[in-house]
């Protein structure tokens, strides 16, 4: 979220509210969980699910459209799942690709793969700044078409 609308009660105006409009609880989470661990995340989405709960995940919550805030949600904040693996032989069953792969946390950060990546003589490709985050899912995907691994 922009530092321009963070501690204000009312989300930023968008095309559907009314500029007259006033804000009770604003857009922020009911809930808010610091994920340090996998099996927290997986008790994070099992309440939500089994509570019926939005439940909204951000790594360091720098989301100018304000994807990583919902009023009433259950925030997942997993900034501190920080796992970064190296596996020089990636294969899976039914996969496209085999070959060097990272294994990574989604708090991991794009300057933190590409530290990682450089330090086993390998290339990550992603975000243009350091405060995006790496996705975790989309090296090895048909999720996203930015990231990919390559030999220098």
């Amino acid at each position: 979220m922009s530092p321009l609308w963070q501690g204000r009660t009312c989300m930023p105006p968008s095309i559907f509210t009314s500029p007259n409009r006033t804000c009770t609880i604003g857009g922020y989470p009911a809930y808010v969980l610091n994920a340090t661990t996998v099996a927290q995340v997986q008790l994070a989405v099992n309440f939500a699910r089994n509570k019926n709960i939005r439940l909204v995940v951000k790594n360091t919550g720098h989301d100018f459209s304000g994807k990583s805030s919902g009023a009433g949600s259950l925030s997942v904040w997993t900034h501190n799942l920080k796992g970064v693996e190296f596996v020089r032989a990636f294969v899976q069953d039914g996969a496209a690709y085999e070959g060097p792969a990272f294994r990574v946390g989604s708090g991991v950060q794009a300057w933190e793969i590409y530290e990682a990546a450089n330090k086993v003589g390998m290339v990550v490709v992603g975000g243009e700044g350091k405060v995006l985050f790496f996705f975790s899912f989309s090296c090895f995907s048909s999720y996203s078409s930015f990231d990919s691994l390559t030999e220098p």
